[in-house]
């Protein structure tokens, strides 16, 4: 199957706006609780959406886009998680069927989360995916994670409403998956604030894009274990390039940063956030006030175990 690689304009980015503004709401940024000094952070909380990820503004409009009569067969997906939670919640709005492949591996969490919004479950092993990715069945729209340029267009409305909420953004932190959220982002805030900064975020433990940016081609990396597992989609060549175009550096954070950002958000902020989220916390808050100026942080989601998070708050991870 071919895909398009489509670059939006800012005319489509506002077009996708108005096509999902009934399902996905405007995140409203919220400033980092501060005690001594005012870091200039303020916080885009798109734990905040009906599914609790940003993942909602892509896949609605990808489904919204699509040939009526192909979308009545049903919608599809693989996923570690947000991204089959997001087409089975578009599939309940919109009266179709809905699948999620997703990893063996992915917690329990996650899986029973599509399965209560009705859709399909399909579980497979990591190995498999790749496989999977290259040949989809045919009865149903599959949505290819690291293919499908429709993405840019809802992903990218976080861009837009960054700006238009806070005109004197300096830099926007992202976190670096599959890559969507962040060219899109990128795309959309230089669309209409050419000389707002978008940085890129990856964990230390998977560094696919920081590394893959850092030397000018696609490298494989380690796949360590890490608490950001929501940004663990493969480098892509086209991809790569598009990051390079629009993205202004990649940066790493550790593990035990991730950690303290989660906990500070959750105690400080109230706000239960998921590693990737973090990741752009713990990268601001690594680089001087002056150096990035008015600075927004895109909390992508909030899928986080129980477990997880109360070990975290008190420490005892």
């Amino acid at each position: 199957m071919r895909y398009s690689r489509h670059i939006p304009s800012l005319m489509e980015f506002r077009n996708a706006s108005e096509r999902i503004k009934n399902v996905a709401i405007k995140t409203q940024l919220i400033p980092l609780r501060w005690y001594e000094e005012n870091p200039k952070i303020l916080l885009k909380p798109e734990i905040f959406q009906p599914i609790g990820s940003y993942k909602i503004r892509g896949v609605y409009n990808w489904a919204k886009r699509l040939d009526p009569v192909k979308r009545a067969n049903g919608i599809s997906t693989i996923s570690a998680g947000n991204m089959a939670i997001a087409v089975a919640y578009v599939g309940r709005i919109l009266g179709v069927p809905a699948r999620g492949i997703m990893v063996d591996t992915t917690p329990r969490s996650k899986i029973e989360v599509v399965e209560r919004y009705g859709a399909e479950v399909m579980l497979i092993s990591i190995e498999e995916i790749i496989e999977y990715l290259k040949n989809p069945p045919d009865d149903r729209c599959f949505l290819h994670p690291m293919e499908e340029y429709t993405l840019l267009e809802g992903h990218g409305t976080v861009g837009l409403e960054i700006i238009d909420e806070a005109p004197d953004t300096e830099t926007i932190y992202v976190p670096v998956g599959a890559g969507f959220l962040g060219a899109g982002t990128a795309l959309a805030a230089k669309a209409l604030k050419p000389s707002v900064k978008v940085i890129g975020v990856n964990s230390e433990a998977y560094p696919h894009y920081y590394e893959s940016f850092k030397q000018g081609k696609v490298v494989d990396v380690e796949r360590k274990t890490t608490i950001a597992d929501s940004l663990g989609a493969w480098a892509s060549d086209h991809m790569l390039k598009l990051l390079q175009s629009v993205l202004d550096d990649m940066v790493i954070v550790s593990e035990d940063e991730i950690k303290e950002s989660i906990r500070y958000l959750a105690n400080e902020n109230k706000m239960i956030v998921e590693g990737a989220s973090a990741t752009t916390h713990a990268a601001a808050l690594n680089v001087p006030i002056e150096e990035r100026g008015n600075t927004v942080c895109i909390l992508s989601g909030g899928s986080i175990n129980p477990e997880t998070i109360a070990k975290i708050i008190t420490n005892s991870s």
